[in-house]
């Protein structure tokens, strides 16, 4: 074989090695789904033990406390 054909047939080689490689490794990195720290019912019941008032149902994972302010009368 040719030396210019030797050089094409390793760069195409290389590049689909290559193109492999970052295929896999996406999938790979992408593979992993963790689930989530608390549930909504353990969520919700840390915020009506601290006196809030859960608004899961409106803007998820959302709890609402009225905050201490001066107000005269």
């Amino acid at each position: 074989m040719p030396t210019n054909v030797r050089s094409l047939l390793f760069r195409r080689m290389l590049a689909i090695a290559l193109l492999g490689a970052g295929v896999c490794g996406l999938f790979s990195a992408c593979s992993t789904v963790y689930p989530p720290t608390y549930t909504d019912a353990e969520l919700k019941a840390q915020c009506e033990r601290r006196g809030g008032w859960w608004r899961g149902s409106l803007i998820a994972g959302y709890c609402e406390f009225q905050t201490a302010s001066n107000q005269s009368p």
